[in-house]
């Protein structure tokens, strides 16, 4: 299971920036850190790659979220094993 660390930049409309991370907060696997001004870290748990991109599509689609920078990804040892040839 790859967990990403994220990085998002939020607008500066609060009431919109705070929709944004009420949104994102009710995703399945998605834990917000402690916000920074307009910057919110997130970590996300996701079972597969596929499924990894799919949220960080997600993510830039949503309201209020103007930026997303990826700052770690991780794999459990069993993933890199089961994809091994």
């Amino acid at each position: 299971m790859p967990v990403n660390g994220l990085l998002l930049t939020l607008t500066s409309d609060p009431a919109l920036a705070e929709t944004a991370r009420q949104t994102i907060s009710a995703h399945p696997g998605a834990t917000l850190g402690e916000p920074q001004d307009r910057w919110q870290p997130l970590a996300v748990d996701t079972p597969d790659v596929k499924a990894a991109h799919e949220f960080h599509e997600w993510l830039e689609s949503l309201s209020g979220v103007e930026q997303v920078d990826v700052i770690y990804v991780g794999f459990d040892e069993s993933s890199l094993t089961d994809t091994a040839p």
